[in-house]
């Protein structure tokens, strides 16, 4: 779990972005910031690298003459001196993967490579007399994946209560399951835990779509179609307390706002957490 400092007052919450993905993954970047009045969900796709190779700098040499990068990068040799190739394959065994053909100083040759593996290459005209070889080794992409994030905070009234707004993008709808976390905060120390929290869920035009006061009665209603006690407690993530709330929903993509509020104007610690129900692991 995720956990951010103490927010005392909505106005100044914590910020950061959930992505979801085709492959349903949440990759993310966190994104600390004081926006008010929402702990916003960013996406953050994992971007390519492009790692620069010296062609014949100070002789028959490629450097580095071994690199390794993740599927997706790039590789750009640059040339230092004239007369050389970068040619995948061994002296004399092009495998016909790339090859920069015979250039000269200052020019520039790029492969990008989407192949996990060990990747040879020479030069055509100094691989054989003298040894010019190189390595590319390519990992698979490493990615990130969150399950879980929540942020903790002060609970009051009116325009003070929690509110956290997350974002779902893609083009495939994301469930998640959403809690409002109260006396189970108490074991771990945090003083003035709010008691009874109760928890709305609105769509991209503000309204209502699903709401909750303790979880093991189910409120119907928007996108809440039938009884979700069995499925709350099946997917791991049951509050530990009769009086939190919590909601299980498939949302398309589109920005949503959860709100935590104490019922009959009780204030105290509350956490807000979204929950990703299809994780890639």
């Amino acid at each position: 779990m995720l956990l951010f400092p103490n927010c005392t007052k909505l106005s100044a919450s914590h910020a950061v972005v959930i992505d979801a993905m085709k492959t349903s993954s949440l990759r993310i970047a966190v994104l600390v910031a004081i926006i008010a009045p929402f702990l916003v969900f960013h996406p953050t796709i994992a971007r390519a690298a492009t790692v620069t190779v010296t062609v014949g700098k100070g002789g028959f040499f490629f450097t580095p003459s071994s690199v390794t990068i993740h599927t997706g990068d790039t590789v750009v040799w640059t040339w230092s001196s004239s007369g050389h190739s970068s040619t995948s394959g061994s002296p004399g065994m092009p495998t016909g993967l790339w090859d920069s053909g015979i250039l000269n100083q200052g020019a520039t040759f790029m492969h990008t490579f989407n192949t996990a593996g060990s990747f040879p290459y020479y030069c055509t005209v100094h691989g054989s007399c003298c040894g010019m070889v190189g390595t590319v080794t390519v990992t698979p992409a490493v990615t990130s994946s969150l399950g879980n994030i929540s942020t903790r905070g002060l609970v009051q009234t009116g325009g003070d209560v929690m509110i956290g707004g997350f974002i779902v993008q893609g083009t495939q709808a994301k469930t998640v399951i959403v809690r409002a976390i109260g006396p189970e905060l108490i074991p771990f120390g945090v003083p003035n835990a709010l008691a009874d929290p109760t928890l709305e869920l609105h769509g991209p035009a503000g309204a209502l779509i699903a709401s909750n006061n303790n979880w093991q009665t189910t409120i119907i209603g928007g996108l809440i179609t039938s009884n979700q006690v069995s499925a709350i407690q099946a997917s791991g993530h049951a509050p530990t307390q009769p009086s939190e709330s919590a909601i299980i929903v498939t949302l398309p993509p589109g920005n949503y706002t959860a709100i935590v509020r104490g019922v009959n104007n009780t204030t105290g610690v509350a956490l807000v957490e979204v929950d990703d129900l299809q994780p890639a692991f």
